[in-house]
């Protein structure tokens, strides 16, 4: 038995296959694939749980800098917001600053402020997180 796939499907499922984290609520059916430069992990999420609360990491893209340190762009949703910002890492990929603010606020909140106004301990799970789950599957 044969099966036919289009395109788009065939690289749905390769990137289920090549990233284990997939979640098909965040997949864009309309994304174009045909751009040799499109980067496999753009939509990629990593979901966790920080203090029993859910938390989502979306990922959108990277840039590396001069000094060989890597931003990762990307969308956070937790306790009932979202945030846009970057993760950076330096050249060896360890965690050196992380900045989100909020989309859903024309005020100046940022995720990180957030967590350490709820619970000092709550921010350093957050970067636990991104240390030991977002970070190494982000990495080539």
């Amino acid at each position: 038995m044969k099966i036919i796939i289009t395109e788009s499907q065939y690289k749905r499922f390769k990137h289920l296959l090549e990233q284990s984290v997939y979640d098909e609520e965040d997949y864009d059916s309309n994304e174009d694939y045909s751009n040799g430069d499109y980067d496999t992990k753009e939509g990629m999420v990593v979901k966790g749980e920080i203090s029993t609360l859910p938390i989502k990491f979306t990922y959108s893209e990277e840039k590396e800098n001069e000094n060989g340190e890597i931003e990762y762009y990307g969308e956070i949703q937790f306790n009932g917001d979202e945030y846009f910002g970057v993760i950076a890492t330096d050249k060896r990929g360890y965690l050196i600053d992380v900045d989100f603010y909020s989309v859903l606020s024309d005020d100046d909140i940022r995720i990180q402020n957030v967590m350490k106004d709820m619970n000092s301990s709550i921010y350093y799970e957050f970067e636990h997180w991104l240390d030991s789950e977002v970070i190494p599957s982000l990495q080539d």
